[in-house]
């Protein structure tokens, strides 16, 4: 795999596919690359010269996202082109084609269709076997449009306080912006004091709203229904009827998390899907998790057959091993009897296993059919290294094979559901091949979702959904699963986002899969204003913010920086700017998160 390529999977994965302070006019330049000069930065939002601290790590700079597997990268009071810190990038050894880097995104509304230079000073010591630079990535809906990561200019061995700069002109056609600065090298590299310049003019980050007045809290509590509780203890459930009215005729109600791990999160989930089951005739829950594998969950939920707790964890992702999830899977077994009432299923794509487990046991006995699935499994090398690179040759043969198969599932005597099940298994090995290697993973990732619960939901014609998934792919942005399926099913879908104030989740991180301490939202940020309503759990209902356009809830309409965590944990920063109000209908706060508790599975 070309660096090339590594990178842009590697930001695929760190960005999923859209996401996401400057100085004054007056500032002198120096008239030597070395001078030392102070600087009064006008921080805003993006803190453009590394003078604002991470509130979770003292040693990194706020908002940024910093990834750099073997590079070590920290704030440096002694070693700055001006302020008071400049960010420090170090790698020992040659990187082997890894690389250190740091991140983040631009406003689409602002910087789209227009020409954007975007410069930054940097010192490096000793730099080989790469370069150090800044760089520019524009992406469109499902393609990157550009990209300039100044591979052919970076900054090699000694270099005294340098400027460079990227000039581009960005596409109306931008979904997203990316920016920061790379080194994929060996050596110390410094970065400071960035700017950007849109059509020539300096742009200036606009301050962080960082409170709200009484006017603001008051019209705001006229759009937010406070919640009980958050536990599903089958208790009075009068202050959950306000989702009758929010969610209307729907037929797809999607409930997000801001991270895998929060407790609080799960359980709230939980209450609403057994509301919604119990009194509007929700019947179908699908879930970010492996389809075949998720479809498992029936042996039990329906049957009784199986341990749940096996079943959970053969849906491979950690994130659902937990009590909360067991606890929900406890009452659909409970809620199916005597008779069904909800299915539990899933729509993700990731890993070919459970299809081509479901593949075999289908043509079980067939010897011809039955071998080429043992070859199909062997060359995907499921058990092993399947993340491996395959050659174009490898894949070849894989295609031919489930050519094979398929034509054996379409001409054999199956009824015509288990065909459409069995043609929708070679579908996710096709989908898992195509997500291995692409370029843009998670984009293809959430297309592939989307597509899968449509099948569900066409072949379950006359019944209602609940989704659980994480925030940003129930989202209705742009190239995200939510952007596909409010597409196709318009007012039919709607969209619950989460999110909290503090506290600790589950996650992977450096202390591998543990508890981490959430950044508490500060000033500026969307839970640090939400808090100041002091309700510790309520819904905000951006649907109507939006449409009534009052004057005191406009900040709402901004973007603004919100918790987005996901599965992992300790991160240099957990807010990234976005219009909220465009991800979502209807937005659940929870005050405080604890951790998921995770399953003992033998």
């Amino acid at each position: 795999m070309s660096i090339m390529n590594k990178f842009l999977k590697i930001f695929a994965v760190i960005f999923p596919f859209h996401l996401c302070g400057c100085n004054n006019d007056d500032d002198p330049i120096p008239v030597s690359p070395d001078d030392h000069i102070p600087v009064s930065p006008d921080l805003g939002r993006m803190n453009l010269d590394f003078e604002d601290r991470s509130p979770g790590n003292a040693s990194l700079p706020k908002i940024w996202n910093i990834w750099g597997d073997g590079f070590t990268t920290s704030l440096d009071d002694v070693e700055k082109y001006g302020g008071m810190l400049s960010l420090k990038m170090e790698r020992k050894g040659n990187p082997n084609g890894a690389f250190g880097v740091f991140s983040n995104t631009l406003p689409i509304e602002t910087f789209a269709g227009k020409n954007v230079e975007y410069k930054g000073w940097i010192k490096t010591k000793g730099v080989k076997n790469g370069h150090a630079g800044l760089w520019l990535r524009v992406d469109g809906e499902d393609n990157m449009i550009s990209l300039d990561n100044m591979s052919d200019r970076g900054l090699k061995g000694d270099n005294k306080w340098t400027q460079v700069s990227i000039q581009m002109n960005v596409s109306n056609d931008a979904k997203a912006i990316i920016f920061g600065g790379l080194f994929p090298g060996e050596g110390v590299v410094w970065f400071d004091h960035l700017e950007l310049f849109i059509n020539g003019e300096k742009y200036i980050d606009p301050e962080p709203k960082t409170s709200l007045s009484q006017d603001e809290i008051t019209v705001l509590k006229k759009y937010i229904y406070p919640l009980r509780t958050y536990e599903p203890d089958g208790g009075d459930t009068k202050d959950l009827k306000v989702l009758d009215d929010l969610i209307g005729n729907s037929k797809v109600v999607a409930l997000g998390e801001n991270t895998h791990g929060s407790s609080e999160i799960f359980k709230m989930k939980n209450r609403i899907i057994q509301y919604l089951a119990a009194n509007n005739g929700f019947d179908i829950f699908s879930i970010e998790a492996n389809m075949p594998e998720s479809y498992k969950l029936n042996d039990y939920t329906v049957r009784g057959e199986g341990d749940p707790k096996r079943l959970i964890a053969g849906m491979n992702f950690w994130t659902w091993r937990t009590e909360e999830v067991l606890n929900m899977v406890e009452w659909m077994r409970i809620f199916n009897q005597p008779n069904q009432r909800i299915l539990f299923t899933g729509f993700d794509m990731q890993f070919p296993a459970g299809a081509i487990n479901e593949l075999f046991g289908a043509f079980k006995g067939n010897i011809e059919v039955e071998t080429k699935i043992i070859d199909l499994k062997n060359k995907l090398d499921v058990n092993t290294n399947y993340w491996s690179d395959l050659s174009a040759v490898e894949i070849d043969e894989i295609n031919i094979l489930l050519k094979f198969i398929k034509n054996n599932i379409e001409t054999s005597s199956f009824q015509d559901s288990e065909k459409n099940w069995l043609l929708q298994n070679i579908l996710i090995i096709q989908q898992s091949l195509e997500y291995k290697s692409s370029n843009y993973a998670d984009a293809c990732r959430d297309k592939c979702m989307a597509d899968n619960f449509m099948w569900i939901k066409e072949h379950n014609p006359d019944s209602k959904f609940v989704i659980w998934a994480h925030n940003m792919h129930i989202a209705n942005a742009v190239g995200y699963q939510g952007y596909y399926l409010a597409e196709k099913l318009g007012d039919e879908y709607k969209t619950f986002g989460f999110t909290f104030h503090e506290g600790i989740y589950t996650a992977v991180g450096s202390k591998g899969l543990t508890t981490y301490e959430a950044i508490k939202s500060y000033p500026g940020t969307l839970e640090y204003l939400l808090n100041q309503l002091n309700e510790p759990i309520f819904i905000l209902d951006l649907k109507k913010i939006k449409s009534d356009n009052h004057k005191d809830t406009k900040w709402l309409t901004e973007r603004l920086p919100y918790r987005f965590v996901g599965a992992r944990g300790g991160q240099s920063t957990e807010f990234y700017d976005r219009k909220i109000i465009d991800d979502f209908d209807y937005l659940i706060f929870i005050k405080t998160s604890s951790p998921s508790t995770l399953l003992q599975v033998q």
